[in-house]
């Protein structure tokens, strides 16, 4: 009986023994549990940065260049440059069915639709422009004007000359809108060029500071051709006749004193 007790006493003690160090080896090689672990965590962890698999490169085609890939692109040969939208389809900002890229009226009112090729919309006249009256030219209202005679190689105005200027100056200022042209004649020497001046030059002075016509008013012509050359033309004209009223002497050192 007492043997029996010491045999069961021993056994329980190497059984005990056993299992410490069983138990002390299990637990130098124990791994973490597997709870803790998201079974996801790898595949994601590879997506992210593949270490173990080779992904191959991704390669989008784009034919025409605008930006939208081949698989998406509802107008697949938009020329270079041209602006399109989500679908790859030229804009056509305001709907005239002219994209942006050719419209040349990129803002078309809907009220100037349909356009041309161009994408140019035809606006119809707003109804004020039409009732505005246009003005008329001005038109001078003076005839024939006399023309004043010098006595030959001579730049005096006679008294008959000047009475002739002041009617005529009379008849500029109730003739507001016209002009006067004052043409002298020469030869193509430098002497009579030069006389030309003279003349033209002393009509214009004559009613400019004489009989107050504004300088603004005068058209100076000298040397004219095919003309009397001891005469001087004046003739009227409408006020949008252009024309300088002054104009350099051709030669100074040849003017009358």
């Amino acid at each position: 009986m007492k043997l029996n007790k010491l045999f069961s006493i021993l056994f329980l003690g190497l059984f005990l023994i056993t299992a410490q160090d069983a138990l002390a080896q299990k637990k130098s090689k124990s791994v973490e549990p597997l709870y803790w672990k998201n079974p996801l965590e790898f595949s994601y962890g590879e997506l992210n940065a593949p270490k173990r698999m080779k992904m191959p490169k991704v390669v989008l085609d784009d034919a025409d260049g605008d930006g939208v890939t081949d698989q998406f692109d509802m107008e697949p040969n938009t020329p270079a440059g041209a602006p399109v939208d989500s679908h790859g389809v030229s804009k056509d900002t305001d709907g005239d069915g002219v994209p942006d890229f050719k419209d040349k009226q990129l803002i078309t009112p809907s009220e100037c639709q349909p356009v041309s090729a161009d994408g140019v919309g035809k606006c119809p006249e707003p109804p004020c422009c039409s009732a505005i009256p246009t003005t008329p030219a001005p038109v001078c209202n003076m005839s024939s004007v006399p023309s004043i005679s010098f006595m030959k190689g001579s730049t005096k105005l006679s008294t008959d000359a000047q009475a002739l200027l002041g009617s005529t100056a009379d008849r500029l200022k109730n003739n507001p809108v016209c002009k006067l042209v004052v043409s002298g004649y020469a030869e193509a020497s430098k002497v009579s060029q030069q006389l030309s001046w003279d003349r033209v030059n002393a009509v214009i002075n004559y009613l400019v500071e004489k009989q107050g016509i504004s300088a603004d008013r005068m058209v100076f012509k000298y040397g004219q051709s095919a003309g009397d050359l001891n005469t001087v033309d004046l003739s009227a004209t409408a006020e949008v006749t252009d024309g300088p009223n002054a104009v350099p002497a051709p030669h100074p050192n040849l003017r009358k004193k």
